[in-house]
């Protein structure tokens, strides 16, 4: 009777990886590593844009609509008074307009007076329905850590002969983001300008 023998190899077939292709293998993940964390660092960025843009838009619109608002139901005929100490100048030693104005809103007759008030330093803009009353002053605007209004002016425009004419306002103001969003500061859709003209009610 004959005994049939089986040989098992050792090695089952396999062969270790080389020096060589094990490094290899680890720069190519590496280099795919770095590029998935490079695209994620650049998603956010523009995630992060895109949030800074969207609030810095959202605050400019609600200051223009609060500020025409208030100058729409204001007296024509009393016009606007400037408070001749808040003239903000430009780099030039210009007169862009005043951070700080009266209006006078009818009522029962007469008139209350108003007050729109702009500080530079902390971008505040206050506007108080009856200076007699200074707690009924709402805050419109103040800096936060994305948004920062950087100038905001008030002046009045000429009539053809070349009288002034107080009802008719100008309005300008800047906002920015800070540079919260890193964007190119001279390229920086966070940046914005307005200027725009209210005429006020006539009564």
């Amino acid at each position: 009777m004959k005994f049939f023998r089986t040989h098992l190899s050792a090695t089952g077939g396999q062969r270790a990886f080389s020096l060589i292709e094990l490094m290899m293998a680890l720069g190519i993940g590496l280099v795919l590593g770095g590029t998935v964390i490079l695209l994620l660092l650049q998603a956010a960025k523009e995630q992060r844009k895109g949030m800074v843009n969207a609030t810095v838009e959202q605050k400019a619109y609600g200051l223009q609509a609060n500020i025409t608002a208030c100058l729409r139901s204001a007296s024509a005929n009393q016009g606007i008074t400037p408070d001749y100490s808040s003239g903000l100048l430009d780099a030039s030693g210009n007169l862009l307009g005043y951070g700080t104005i009266f209006v006078f809103c009818p009522t029962n007759g007469g008139y209350l007076t108003g007050l729109i008030q702009y500080t530079r330093a902390s971008g505040r803009v206050l506007y108080t329905p009856n200076v007699l009353t200074p707690s009924t002053q709402q805050l419109w605007m103040t800096n936060s850590q994305t948004a920062a209004l950087t100038n905001l002016c008030f002046s009045t425009s000429f009539n053809p002969d070349g009288s002034k004419n107080s009802s008719l306002v100008n309005v300008r103001f800047q906002m920015d983001d800070r540079g919260y969003s890193q964007s190119n500061p001279t390229n920086n859709p966070a940046s914005i300008y307005r200027s725009f003209s209210v005429q006020m009610r006539n009564d």
